[in-house]
């Protein structure tokens, strides 16, 4: 049965010493588990100033109290100090890997220090074991997990992280990989992967009435046309063509207005083109993304977008919209081969591709020139081993006197969502804990596809109240470890039954909110003790060039101002964006 049940695991890699201890109740029934209880944990193990690099700073992999047991709900959330950014930086890990966590009664995985020798951490239900990996150490993604997944589900780092690339990260069963650089921290304690490998029978503590609120759920999904319409017949790429009608694609590092082949990239022409299977997390009714079905077959019109004579293999995953965005739209590269391969690149190497195509497009404007389809794939393959670039691009293009090329916010580099023409999503980047990550509050949902609400996209009025509660919701459902699109559909009310019939926890809608706002002023309090202030609440100086010249394609300084101060009045902060004793004593945060 779920509940309040479970256990924090340390592991010392510098003593080889495993040490569990009975996970806090009260810790959970403040923080939930997932992002929430992973903060937490890092506020109290890591000092801010510390070296993110250092043996001292702790990677914690954190289930939720609904993972494996809850649709949507399978994942698990890996939290450190980022070494790209310097912030706090949680990163939601989709696929099966929670699940396998929680059957092994797991809320926390504390990875601390730097091993002797590369290792890696194997995990069966009674059993938590440090093991050698020097026969791991060198392989990339795809071989080390076909190395460990007999053992259960495999989280692990490639070349890139054992280089300590800045933008590197770990992947999921070979499919799910991140953000934020936690795969160089990795790195840097010699420390490759771990697998897991749970046992326990997981069940509802209200059986029938948790089965009635799955029904529901589904009923949800069916009828929200974002996920049953378009997420699960076409994957992300469904937001091609929406978003290229509303000219909301950037391009050429940010400084293109219009796409010239979006269609051929839509999900639409992709899915008239190839044979797909869907590739779905457990016990998630989406599968979003998608797979090749058929071997050594040439597809229906695919002269339209792939080179004549290419062949795709059966199985080829095919790139997310990040993926689509970053080594297409944004390169200005219609070459739908050069995409798949870069985007295996990334899967393999342990690369963030939407760091990587990033950076590879600011450095095609210094060039003056563009990254041709056969570059791309010897660039990515440099970056992976460790070439300057893989840094970041606010690190390297500042080394150069050129960070105006970075397009980034807290050195977090944007994804292919143009805040300009979706303003309450500038204002999220500004704000988030992350930096330039748009899921810490997915404003594109409410502006551009008019879910769970509709907002006006060209306008910052009213935004300021209303992405702070975006903001409450997405930690809780990231602490939760609800799959990033859960929010279409899914809410504090829905969230509160579910914990109370699956893990027989009773917190109350409002404060689900609570919680999700005392994790975000957590993560501020972190940030600002490492050095951030308000003057890193800014985006790219390049967003507000346009500024006057056409209001779907410019942001105004001065109404992003305006709106930024009504965020911290709404947030409870002062003018410089500082949560006050009076506000964390109100949240319970002692800091």
């Amino acid at each position: 049965m779920a509940g309040l049940k479970g256990k924090t695991v340390y592991v010392d890699l510098g003593s080889e010493s495993v040490n569990t201890v009975r996970t806090d109740e009260n810790l959970i029934r403040k923080y939930l588990g997932g992002r929430g209880l992973g903060v937490k944990l890092l506020s109290e193990l890591a000092d801010a100033n510390i070296n993110p690099l250092s043996p001292e700073n702790p990677l914690i992999f954190t289930s939720g109290p609904l993972s494996g047991l809850a649709p949507m709900a399978s994942g698990a959330v890996l939290t450190s100090k980022s070494p790209l950014t310097g912030t706090i930086f949680s990163w939601n890990m989709t696929g099966g890997f929670g699940s396998e966590l929680k059957k092994a009664e797991i809320d926390a995985l504390i990875v601390i220090g730097k091993a002797k020798r590369p290792s890696y951490v194997k995990i069966e239900t009674g059993n938590i074991e440090i093991v050698p990996a020097e026969h791991l150490w060198g392989m990339n993604i795809r071989e080390c997990t076909e190395a460990l997944e007999d053992k259960g589900s495999v989280a692990c780092i490639g070349r890139a992280g054992e280089k300590q690339v800045l933008i590197s990260s770990f992947v999921v069963d070979s499919i799910h990989s991140g953000r934020g650089g936690l795969g160089a921290v990795a790195g840097s304690k010699m420390f490759k992967a771990v697998v897991v490998k749970g046992e326990k029978e997981l069940s509802p503590s209200a059986p029938e009435r948790f089965r009635e609120l799955e029904v529901k759920l589904s009923k949800l999904f069916d009828a929200s046309p974002v996920l049953s319409k378009g997420l699960a017949n076409y994957g992300t790429s469904v937001f091609v063509k929406l978003l290229d009608y509303m000219n909301l694609i950037p391009s050429r590092n940010f400084t293109g207005k219009k796409t010239l082949f979006a269609d051929l990239l839509s999900g639409e022409c992709i899915k008239s083109t190839f044979k797909l299977e869907n590739e779905s997390c457990p016990g998630c009714p989406l599968g979003c993304k998608k797979r090749i079905k058929g071997a050594g077959q040439m597809f229906k019109n695919a002269g339209q977008i792939l080179p004549e004579g290419v062949i795709l293999p059966e199985g080829q995953i095919l790139p997310d919209y990040d993926s689509l965005w970053a080594f297409g739209f944004n390169l200005e590269n219609s070459d739908l081969t050069s995409m798949l391969k870069a985007d295996r690149i990334c899967k393999d190497y342990g690369l963030d591709p939407i760091s990587a195509g990033s950076v590879l497009g600011a450095y095609a404007e210094l060039k003056e020139g563009i990254i041709e389809a056969n570059e791309l794939e010897s660039r990515l393959f440099e970056i992976g081993e460790g070439d300057k670039l893989g840094n970041g691009a606010r690190q390297y293009f500042s080394g150069l006197g050129r960070k105006d090329l970075s397009m980034d916010v807290k050195g977090l580099e944007l994804g292919g969502f143009d805040p300009r023409g979706i303003k309450g999503q500038a204002l999220a980047y500004a704000t988030s804990t992350h930096g330039g990550d748009y899921l810490t509050a997915f404003m594109v949902g409410p502006e551009v596809l008019g879910r769970p609400v509709s907002l006006n996209r060209l306008s910052l009025e009213g935004k300021a109240g209303i992405l702070q509660v975006f903001e409450n919701l997405t930690a809780v459902l990231d602490s939760f470890v609800f799959c990033p699109y859960s929010g279409f559909v899914l809410n504090e009310e829905l969230g509160s039954a579910l914990l109370l019939s699956g893990a027989g926890v009773e917190i109350s809608p409002a404060e689900l909110l609570k919680i999700g706002e005392r994790i975000y002023n957590l993560e501020r309090t972190y940030n600002l003790k490492t050095g951030f202030t308000r003057k890193d609440d800014i985006l790219p100086e390049r967003l507000f060039e346009n500024e006057g010249e056409n209001d779907e394609y410019g942001l105004s300084r001065q109404e992003f101002e305006a709106a930024l101060q009504e965020y911290y009045h709404y947030r409870g902060w002062d003018e410089e964006g500082v949560p006050g004793l009076e506000k964390l004593q109100e949240l319970g945060i002692s800091f």
